[in-house]
C-alpha cells in the first residue's frame, strides 16, 4: 500500500531557459534546458516510475555520477519503487558536489535542479513519506502476525495522576 505522491507544481517555475546554462561540445544550452525541465516535471508529479521514459533514462543515468543500472528497469527499481528510493534519489541528488566544467559536463543542470530540490524541501518530504510507509508496513505486519499466532492486542495503559494514600 503506497501512500499518494508528493507533487510539487512549484519546482517547475520558472522553467529552465537555454541562457542559464554552458553548451557543451554534444549537446546545446537548449537541450540542457529542455532535458532539465523534463527532468523537473518528473520530480514535480512525485517521480512515478510509469513515467520514467527512455529519454529521461539516458540523461539522468549519466548525471550526478548514476550508474546506469543495467537498464531503464533496473534504474527504475533502485530509485522509484517507494517512498524510502525515492528519498535516497533526492538525497543523493542534492548532497552531489555537481563536479566539472559546465562545457563539459551538465553540472550546471544538476546544480540548478538540486538546488530546486532543496528550496522546496523534497527531501524532508520524501524522508517523512518512507517514515510513515514503514510504520505502515510494520504495523499491517504486526497485526497479520499477531492473527497467525493467535496473539491479542495488548490493552492500553492509561496513565492517570499519582494520589498519594495515608499511611495508616
Amino acid at each position: 500500500m503506497s501512500a499518494a505522491p508528493i507533487l510539487c507544481e512549484r519546482l517547475r517555475s520558472p522553467p529552465l531557459v537555454a541562457e542559464q546554462f554552458t553548451p557543451t561540445t554534444w549537446s546545446s544550452a537548449a537541450d540542457k534546458a529542455r532535458i532539465g525541465n523534463a527532468i523537473l516535471r518528473f520530480l514535480a508529479q512525485g517521480m512515478p516510475a510509469e513515467k520514467f521514459n527512455k529519454a529521461l533514462y539516458g540523461r539522468v543515468s549519466q548525471m550526478w555520477s548514476h550508474i546506469a543500472h543495467f537498464n531503464s528497469l533496473g534504474f527504475r527499481s533502485a530509485w522509484f519503487a517507494s517512498a524510502k528510493t525515492r528519498h535516497a534519489f533526492l538525497k543523493h541528488m542534492v548532497d552531489y558536489p555537481c563536479w566539472g566544467d559546465p562545457a563539459f559536463t551538465w553540472s550546471d543542470v544538476e546544480r540548478e535542479i538540486g538546488q530546486r530540490v532543496r528550496e522546496n524541501l523534497l527531501v524532508e518530504a520524501w524522508a517523512k513519506q518512507a517514515r510513515d510507509e514503514e510504520e505502515a508496513h510494520e504495523r499491517a505486519m504486526l497485526e497479520m502476525l499477531m492473527k497467525k499466532h493467535g496473539v491479542a492486542a495488548a490493552v492500553p495503559v492509561v496513565n492517570r495522576p499519582a494520589m498519594q494514600l495515608g499511611l495508616f
